[in-house]
């Protein structure tokens, strides 16, 4: 609740702003936020034909070719396993990409899975069918289009909400490797549609900007997501956009890249050890038992917050 009214004030106040929602809680805003109609776009991306290719790397970035290379390669090398420091097949994926967005008038992670499951190369087939597993799941057509952008999602209004409540997040306490394939698919969609939010800070420099991601461990879990949600906090100091990161854990904001480039922090009531440690730490105070019961005694409404000059305190 603390991003969506800082998102809503900003935005009446002039601010453009997209949400990320993974599990589709913000469907009512249509109606109940009164003051923004008119002005609001809800995009629903589901399983649904109409959304087909929607969320494909080639259609994102129809008119930036490395982009979308850059994407695609990321998506590929998430769902296969393959490291960048694997010799014999990260360059074969590399090669199918860069060969379908060169070679093909109409490019699209359809075609890339196609070209290599056709491969004379072993290794190159091997790789296309193991991206065939995914590919036929319920709601893997908004990844892999047919190469037409004519549909492509376009961000005009001044609130822009993504839903995806198709999705199957797993917990955030859950070990990658237990993911079922449905919540692989899923975890692995906030790659496109981070680079959605990305796309989105980039437009007019002139115009401040809003992302809010929720679920954001779900990008933040892979290296991949860290390595795009690290490029999104820094484009945004330079595009005018500010990046509203919302997890559960404050481990999820540990890492040096993202933790030294966030500005204002906000931490709700938590009893947990391991998470009163953690946001001490993201919060750069001394883990003592004073600044722990500060926390675990907040009430409803109340956060710590940390404002950009590192000032704590209690806040409603």
């Amino acid at each position: 609740y603390n991003d969506n009214l800082i998102t809503y004030n900003a935005v009446l106040s002039g601010a453009k702003a997209l949400v990320i929602d993974p599990k589709g809680e913000r469907g009512n805003w249509a109606e109940d936020l009164t003051a923004l109609q008119g002005h609001m776009n809800i995009i629903n991306l589901s399983s649904d034909p109409i959304h087909t290719g929607k969320l494909d790397p080639f259609s994102i970035f129809a008119d930036n070719p490395k982009d979308a290379q850059t994407l695609a390669l990321n998506i590929l090398t998430y769902y296969t396993g393959v490291r960048m420091d694997d010799s014999d097949r990260f360059p074969k994926l590399g090669k199918a990409v860069r060969e379908v967005s060169e070679e093909q008038k109409f490019p699209s992670m359809t075609a890339v899975v196609e070209h290599l499951r056709k491969s004379s190369d072993m290794t190159s087939s091997k790789l296309g069918e193991h991206m065939m597993t995914f590919k036929e799941l319920s709601f893997a057509n908004l990844l892999f289009g047919d190469g037409d952008t004519s549909n492509s999602i376009k961000f005009e209004t001044a609130l822009n909400v993504l839903m995806t409540h198709d999705l199957e997040l797993p917990t955030p306490e859950t070990d990658p490797k237990e993911y079922t394939l449905n919540e692989m698919l899923s975890v692995g969609m906030m790659l496109p549609i981070g680079s959605f939010a990305l796309k989105f800070i980039q437009s007019d420099r002139s115009q401040f900007k809003i992302v809010e991601v929720d679920e954001a461990w779900s990008m933040l879990n892979t290296a991949q997501g860290r390595s795009l949600s690290s490029r999104m906090i820094r484009e945004g100091r330079s595009m005018q956009a500010g990046i509203y990161l919302i997890t559960q854990n404050a481990n999820d904001l540990l890492d040096e890249k993202i933790k030294n480039n966030i500005g204002m922090k906000f931490a709700f009531r938590s009893t947990d050890p391991n998470e009163l440690q953690n946001v001490l730490k993201l919060f750069n105070l001394r883990d003592t038992e004073y600044n722990r019961s500060i926390i675990s005694d907040l009430e409803n409404g109340h956060c710590l917050m940390q404002d950009i000059y590192g000032r704590c305190a209690v806040i409603k």
